[in-house]
């Protein structure tokens, strides 16, 4: 989820027009649980207006838009005029389910998933929302000479959050696709990162793979390795040649002694992989050994850690940490796999230099149902999307630590889950690459459902049993039991209104056998019978 467009000021003195725009490029519904939008001041750095976007989700083409109450299209969050300050100040969207933002809290970079810091005067400054929110980059001016009319702050460039540069002026477009100039179409970076071969012990090769159009030239471009320990360039590669069209899988580059001439040594990638670190590309041949990591100019990057808990820190804004079993003996890379709409694209896989990656195919795909007890669905309800994410981490590591197959959370596909009661019920697939990961796998999730499992997930105990699991037909066996109670019902209503039928049938009966003596009947005048009737 991003932030896609900001119009903080209004020609005149109405600012009844104003609005911030959010876009999901998956361009479907996207439900907003869990995601915040706080707005700063820069001249004290705290949060002046604050809103939990939880119950709201983006309409069919991925648009979401809060905004003055007069305007039109309607926003789904309406604001009061002149809400948004025209700067300098900052527009930033969160995400989480532990942390309460409030209105009077300092700058944060906690949970933050996008920002934009701007300004209306190109004298103002927001030093610190700079520092905080977009580290190392420059204020955003709507320069309001740009139309007679009203325009905004669209986002042109990229995809990537949290990026200065990603933005231009130009005219305001609410609930729709933004006018960008001819130049700043959104189109995938020219040179992006395919693959990472993290050596394992005495392997004798790494090696990193950029991928592109055959024939994109790299002049300009800089392969960056960070420490994720400080956060520091380790060792900068300019980039030199043109992408290969060539060889088994045309349009890549190969690294360290690779094709084009250009020789990527990554002695410090071994180094990092103690803890974590990343790789990254940049349009900028400027960026000297002990620069802090930085995503002014970055094209792409990918972060890794050699376990889970050192996963993050100095380097999160340039994107998600991928953990990888860097003490394995094999080599083991992490290969590009996921589409542009979903945030985690690098799979756990063998090195493929030079071919296809090897990435999880629905091919092998294991179906995945589970059943685990819980001591309450509240937190599952309420915080659905996390415990889904934390849910597939713990299972993607009990799944590795059984088979040491290669797998990571892009494997668990389409997971999904229901809380009812203590009962967690969850179903999805499990991708392989092969026949024999495939195998594995099913191994797993045979022994997973075969004998109780207790483990930990966000502070709370789950278990896992074969009763658990046998409840999965619970439903149709309540279902079942429920119906049979409803025959019972209608027998007995049904066998009552037979017998009340009987009876009033024998009365019938019995009195035509009987019939009344017609010399006791009084003969009425029509009158009284008309008024009777």
């Amino acid at each position: 989820l991003l932030i896609n467009e900001v119009n903080p000021d209004n020609p005149g003195g109405g600012e009844d027009a104003e609005y911030i725009e959010l876009f999901y490029p998956g361009r479907t519904g996207f439900d907003l649980q869990g995601y915040w939008l706080v707005l700063y001041n820069g001249r004290n750095s705290r949060a002046y207006q604050v809103l939990d976007l939880a119950g709201h989700h983006t309409d069919e083409l991925g648009y979401f838009l809060v905004g003055s109450r007069a305007m039109s299209p309607a926003p789904m969050i309406r604001l009061p005029p002149n809400t948004i300050q025209n700067g300098a100040d900052a527009v930033a969207l969160y995400y989480s389910n532990t942390t309460l933002y409030a209105v009077n809290m300092a700058v944060t970079a906690e949970g933050l998933v996008d920002a934009v810091v701007y300004t209306s005067r190109m004298p103002e400054k927001a030093e610190q929302l700079v520092k905080v929110l977009v580290p190392g980059q420059s204020i955003l001016y709507e320069n309001d000479s740009h139309s007679t009319e009203d325009e905004s702050l669209s986002r042109c460039h990229s995809l990537s959050p949290k990026i200065q540069t990603s933005f231009q002026v130009t005219v305001v477009t609410p609930l729709a696709e933004n006018v960008c100039s001819i130049s700043s179409v959104l189109v995938p970076p020219a040179v992006r990162i395919s693959e990472l071969c993290l050596a394992g012990g005495a392997a004798p090769y790494r090696f990193a793979e950029l991928e592109g159009k055959p024939g994109a030239s790299l002049g300009g471009f800089s392969l960056v390795v960070f420490s994720g320990k400080e956060g520091k360039a380790l060792t900068s590669v300019p980039l030199r040649g043109t992408i290969g069209a060539t060889g088994p899988q045309p349009g890549r580059l190969l690294g360290e002694g690779g094709q084009n001439g250009t020789n990527l040594t990554f002695e410090d990638i071994s180094a990092a992989s103690e803890g974590s670190g990343a790789i990254a590309v940049y349009s900028s041949n400027l960026i000297p050994g002990g620069t802090k990591a930085t995503s002014e100019n970055l094209v792409d990057a990918l972060v890794y850690a050699c376990e889970p808990s050192t996963a993050g820190g100095h380097l999160d804004f340039l994107g998600p940490s991928y953990a990888v079993p860097c003490k394995d003996d094999r080599p083991v890379s992490l290969s590009r796999c996921g589409s542009g709409s979903t945030e985690m694209q690098f799979a756990i896989s063998d090195p493929t230099p030079g071919l296809r990656n090897s990435c999880p195919r629905d091919a092998f795909a294991v179906d995945l149902h589970l059943c685990l007890l819980t001591p309450n669905c509240s937190t599952w309800t309420l915080h659905r999307r996390r415990m889904l994410e934390s849910l597939g981490k713990v299972l993607a590591r009990s799944l590795e630590e059984q088979c040491s197959c290669g797998v990571s959370e892009l494997y668990l596909q389409e997971l999904n889950l229901t809380c009812v009661g203590s009962l967690v019920k969850v179903w999805g697939q499990v991708w392989a690459r092969q026949p024999e990961q495939q195998q594995a796998i099913e191994s797993w999730r045979q022994g997973f459902l075969a004998s109780p499992q207790l483990f930990s997930m966000d502070g709370s105990m789950l278990k896992t049993s074969p009763e658990c699991v046998a409840l999965k037909n619970a439903p149709s066996v309540l279902h079942s039991g429920a119906s049979f109670q409803g025959w019972e019902i209608a027998l007995c209503v049904v066998g009552s209104l037979l017998l009340m039928s009987l009876l009033v049938s024998l009365a019938f009966y019995f009195i035509k056998r009987h019939p009344q003596n017609y010399t006791n009947i009084e003969m009425n005048d029509r009158g009284e019978i008309a008024a009777d009737f």
